[in-house]
């Protein structure tokens, strides 16, 4: 038990490492590249973000997950998921190429035909190291991932800035994304020991693809879902407007969505191995679940209250339309972590089709919510999407709950008193901190510091354990062993 909970630790530490501190070089030069770009120029970019984004998970086809839920992978299955992954990404790409002419006619953009095929690049280069992303996955190799994606994250971001600041305009966030894709590439065919074999198994093909494929719907259903917003907003909106939303979502992507890959890429091979020890696995599942929501609720909190003066600051005024985005975006971060979790929670548990349902039941009430919200904004539409997630998370911990037999109370009562918290916390910024006459660096300087403090003395005051358990988590990694 103990070398799980080691590992476990371990592997949340270097994977929360890989979001927090690889990402912080992406959030850097992604500020500069900002600065120096149009909105118009990401509007171009989220126009064909859906495509791409497409063509990323057919390439996967829930190989990487079945790979790493499956206990004992043979080479037979490691060999048959590299090439599969290979044909899927070729046929893609293959696909985009010839398609680029009607997606540049759909949006009146000409430039978007050799945009799209330049970028639809990086689905090949993701497929030629999908496979080795997965053994480590499964070995919770974070350590080395966590370098790779740092490497990555320098030189990607330098193309970017100098393409930015030469004037290459779109073209820097479209070299930015390949160059990033070609480090990871070779970092990770440096690094790795496997190598893959001239092997194709039709049985090894049929075992993951059962398990695959529902992954596979869950994803192309999220993606079409989530990022319909961008074809949706590039045709019927200015395409500045597609550009405010596009890096508010940029930013929501890098805060909220990476944290919660960083956690649940961890939690899935950990529950995975312990599936058959229920006790065991309720045990982690509730320590977990309230360790996570107490950090991001946190997190979101303090990325709400300082967006304004954070835009204003670093990106310029130019960009302060996208706070709004970005403030609603954010909301979700009280929701989304915590239903990626569950999910993962099921899929661990071989209840792949489970999560399926519930995701299916996200993807209908979104869906609904365009409809409703279409015409009245793009604040109506990322409010829907809020709305849809807080949903899932619901019905996700009810399906948890009930299965695995839970005891509700040690779920609920943490959430409840977190909500509390942040209401605390949000009536303390609105009626101390904004009254004072702040610069922006003193405004952001205390939305940074002062609301944290809060939020730690009244979680420790109500008795919420996941604080105690956040802070021998950092102990036990930054203060030296005996």
């Amino acid at each position: 038990m103990e070398n799980l909970k080691t590992r476990t630790t371990q592997g949340i530490f270097w994977s929360f490492l890989d979001s927090f501190g690889v990402y912080l070089v992406k959030f850097g030069f992604s500020i500069v590249i900002a600065r120096t770009l149009s909105p118009d120029d990401y509007g171009l970019m989220g126009m064909i973000v859906i495509f791409i984004s497409l063509g990323q998970m057919i390439m996967q086809s829930g190989f990487s997950m079945a790979l790493i839920q499956k206990k004992d992978s043979e080479e037979a299955d490691l060999s048959t998921a590299f090439w599969f992954n290979v044909i899927a990404a070729l046929t893609v790409y293959i696909i985009l190429f010839f398609s680029a002419g009607a997606i540049a006619s759909f949006f009146g953009k000409p430039i978007l035909v050799s945009i799209t095929r330049v970028a639809a690049v990086g689905i090949i280069l993701n497929a030629l190291c999908s496979v080795q992303v997965s053994i480590l996955t499964k070995r919770m190799d974070f350590r080395k991932l966590t370098w790779i994606n740092l490497a990555g994250a320098l030189i990607s971001g330098t193309t970017g800035m100098i393409m930015a600041l030469k004037g290459y305009a779109v073209w820097a966030l479209v070299f930015q994304t390949l160059a990033g894709n070609m480090i990871y590439l070779i970092g990770l065919w440096v690094t790795s020991s496997w190598k893959p074999a001239f092997i194709f198994s039709f049985k090894s093909f049929r075992s993951l693809f059962n398990f695959g494929y529902k992954i596979l719907l869950q994803g192309l259903t999220d993606v079409i879902f989530t990022k319909i917003y961008f074809p949706l907003i590039g045709k019927f909106y200015p395409v500045s407007q597609l550009g405010f939303y596009t890096n508010a979502s940029r930013f929501h992507e890098l805060f909220i969505r990476q944290t919660s890959n960083s956690v649940t890429r961890v939690i899935f091979p950990a529950f995975a191995t312990i599936q058959d020890e229920k006790e065991r696995f309720n045990t982690n599942y509730v320590r977990s679940f309230n360790l996570l929501a107490a950090i991001m609720f946190l997190g979101s909190l303090i990325l709400i209250i300082s967006s304004r003066p954070f835009i204003s600051l670093a990106l310029t005024d130019k960009w302060l339309p996208a706070v709004p985005f970005m403030q609603l975006l954010f909301i979700e971060g009280f929701f989304f972590p915590l239903m990626m979790f569950n999910q993962n929670i099921l899929c661990s548990a071989g209840r792949s089709g489970l999560s399926l349902k519930v995701d299916v039941i996200r993807k209908a009430a979104i869906l609904l919510s365009i409809i409703l919200a279409f015409r009245v904004g793009i604040e109506a539409l990322i409010i829907g999407q809020v709305i849809s997630t807080a949903v899932a998370l619901i019905i996700s911990m009810t399906a948890v709950i009930k299965i695995q037999g839970i005891n509700t109370p040690d779920i609920l009562i943490p959430l409840i008193k977190l909500f509390m918290i942040v209401a605390l916390c949000l009536l303390f910024n609105r009626f101390v901190i904004n009254q004072l006459a702040l610069t922006e660096w003193l405004d952001l300087t205390f939305k940074c510091t002062i609301i944290p403090l809060v939020f730690m003395v009244s979680a420790s005051l109500s008795g919420l354990h996941a604080i105690t358990e956040l802070k021998d988590l950092l102990k036990s990694q930054i203060l030296p062993r005996s």
